[in-house]
C-alpha cells in the first residue's frame, strides 16, 4: 500500500474510532448520540451546535467534515513518517498517539476557538474522553501505518542465479 493511501485509510479508520467513542460518551451522558456530529457541523453553521434529535443535514455535514479532517491528519502523519528513517513499529504507534494529542492541543487552543467555539465549550466538560478519543485516533492511525509504509527501504529480491555445475 502506498504512503498516501495508508495515511488516508489510517486517518479514516482513526476518525471513525474516535467518532464512535465520542458518540457513545455523549449518548451515555444524555446529550444524544449525534451531539459530536452537530458540534462539528457547527463549524459551517453555528446554530447546528444546539441541534438535538436526529437531523440528517447536520449529521451528514458533521460526519463528512470529521472524516475529511481525519483523512487530512492521516496524510500529514504518513508524510511525516517518510522523513523519519527506520521508524519501527513502536515508534509508529506511539508516534501516532502523540500526533493525535498534538492535533487535539492545536485544534482546541488555536483553531476551534476561531471556527467552532461551541465545540470548545462542549468538550471542556468531556476533556478526559476528548483526550482518550484523540489517543485512540492516533493508535489506530499508527497501527495502520505499520502495514503500508516500509520502515526501511527494501531492496528487490532478485531471482536466484543458476548454480553452475562444479568442474570435475
Amino acid at each position: 500500500m502506498g504512503r498516501a493511501r495508508t495515511g488516508a485509510i489510517g486517518g479514516l479508520a482513526g476518525g471513525l474510532a474516535m467518532a464512535m467513542v465520542m458518540m457513545l460518551v455523549t449518548a451515555v451522558q444524555g446529550m444524544g448520540v449525534f451531539k459530536p456530529l452537530y458540534l462539528i457541523a457547527a463549524t459551517v453553521h453555528q446554530p447546528w451546535a444546539m441541534q438535538s434529535g436526529a437531523a440528517l443535514g447536520p449529521v451528514l455535514v458533521g460526519a463528512l467534515l470529521h472524516m475529511m479532517l481525519s483523512i487530512s491528519f492521516g496524510l500529514v502523519f504518513s508524510a511525516a513518517l517518510a522523513v523519519v528513517p527506520g521508524a519501527g513499529a513502536t515508534a509508529r504507534v506511539v508516534g501516532g498517539m502523540v500526533w493525535g494529542v498534538l492535533v487535539l492541543a492545536i485544534n482546541q487552543s488555536l483553531v476551534l476557538p476561531l471556527v467552532d467555539p461551541a465545540m470548545v465549550t462542549a468538550t471542556n466538560g468531556l476533556l478526559f474522553w476528548w483526550i482518550l478519543a484523540h489517543l485512540l485516533f492516533g493508535l489506530v492511525l499508527g497501527t495502520i501505518a505499520l502495514t503500508g509504509v516500509p520502515a526501511t527501504r527494501q531492496t528487490a529480491v532478485s531471482q536466484p542465479s543458476r548454480v553452475q555445475p562444479r568442474p570435475r
